[in-house]
């Protein structure tokens, strides 16, 4: 009732209510101790964002998107011969992008990841982080989470003025293993260089973005995804 209609719907079950895993400090597979970098880590965060790929939607259901393409603009097709179908890509997967982006945007990180820039404006990078600090505004407030964080008091800290946030507050969550697994596997799932190149795109110009490497190549696609790293 209170979603978008979305073929991912079907994939879609609750977990039992449970309590966030939030410590305030804490490793996991997507962080680190503080000021760490590892592959492991990076290949995490490609497997919950770009790396699910994207998914293949019919005419009837672009419809029900109240989306249309325009003469300038036209909607992507994938190619016939790669399934059909409109490209798409699952909301969660373009914000947790962004939120990885911002993750190697920190000050504290940028220097380990610079590379990924090497040939990309600053113009387009400062945008690329300006347009996902505000996907993640815009998406924070139309979910609206009320959930009641408690604090706490800190009693063995005579010097902290302040309660202390309880962030591991109780939650029902979607099963997002569930919805990736959907996404990857299904009988929607398109990889990104199975998607279709813009019809526009000159490969042979000054500044055109790089065709895919090819299958089996020495990249393990990680930075692979619409547009590479920076939209636009």
């Amino acid at each position: 009732m209170f979603s978008t209609a979305s073929p991912a719907l079907e994939a879609v079950r609750y977990l039992p209510p449970r309590h966030y895993d939030a410590a305030f400090r804490q490793t996991n597979p997507w962080r680190g101790p503080p000021g760490t970098h590892s592959d492991d880590i990076d290949l995490a965060w490609h497997q919950i964002e770009l790396g699910a790929g994207g998914i293949r939607l019919t005419e009837e259901e672009v419809k029900t998107l109240n989306v249309t393409g325009t003469e300038g603009h036209p909607l992507h097709k994938i190619p016939e011969e790669h399934g059909g179908g409109y490209l798409g890509m699952l909301e969660v997967f373009h914000l947790l992008h962004c939120l990885n982006s911002l993750r190697m945007g920190l000050w504290y990180n940028y220097d380990y990841y610079k590379v990924l820039e090497d040939g990309v404006p600053r113009e387009n990078v400062m945008t690329h982080y300006d347009h996902c600090i505000d996907m993640l505004r815009i998406s924070l407030m139309c979910q609206s989470d009320v959930t009641p964080a408690l604090f706490y008091d800190p009693l063995e800290n005579p010097l902290r003025r302040d309660a202390l946030p309880d962030w591991s507050s109780l939650h029902t969550c979607r099963d997002f293993s569930a919805i990736l697994e959907w996404n990857k596997n299904g009988p929607r799932s398109v990889r990104w260089r199975d998607a279709g190149s813009n019809p526009a795109w000159d490969p042979s110009m000054p500044g055109a973005e790089e065709p895919f490497e090819p299958e089996g190549g020495e990249g393990d696609g990680r930075h692979e995804g619409p547009g590479g790293h920076h939209h636009g």
